[in-house]
């Protein structure tokens, strides 16, 4: 069951990833193409890593949420 404090705490992560994903976007648009490719790739294998600690740190009560996440190159 979510309370207020499970709500605020989502939206504050959601409101910081939000950011923070503006910010990479906007080093990516800076990269040459070399340069995004290499890093697309490391997210791209960092990436099952990253779920499986964030997976690994729910507590019991908490029910798993899962995103789709897409890789769009431009």
């Amino acid at each position: 069951m979510a309370t207020n404090c499970d709500f605020g705490r989502s939206s504050l992560l959601t409101e910081q990833y939000q950011r923070e994903m503006e910010l990479i976007a906007v080093a990516l648009q800076e990269e040459n193409q070399d340069e995004r490719e290499e890093r697309l790739s490391l997210v791209a294998r960092s990436w099952p890593l990253t779920s499986a600690c964030f997976q690994a740190q729910l507590e019991p009560n908490d029910a798993p949420v899962y995103s789709q996440v897409a890789f769009v190159r431009p």
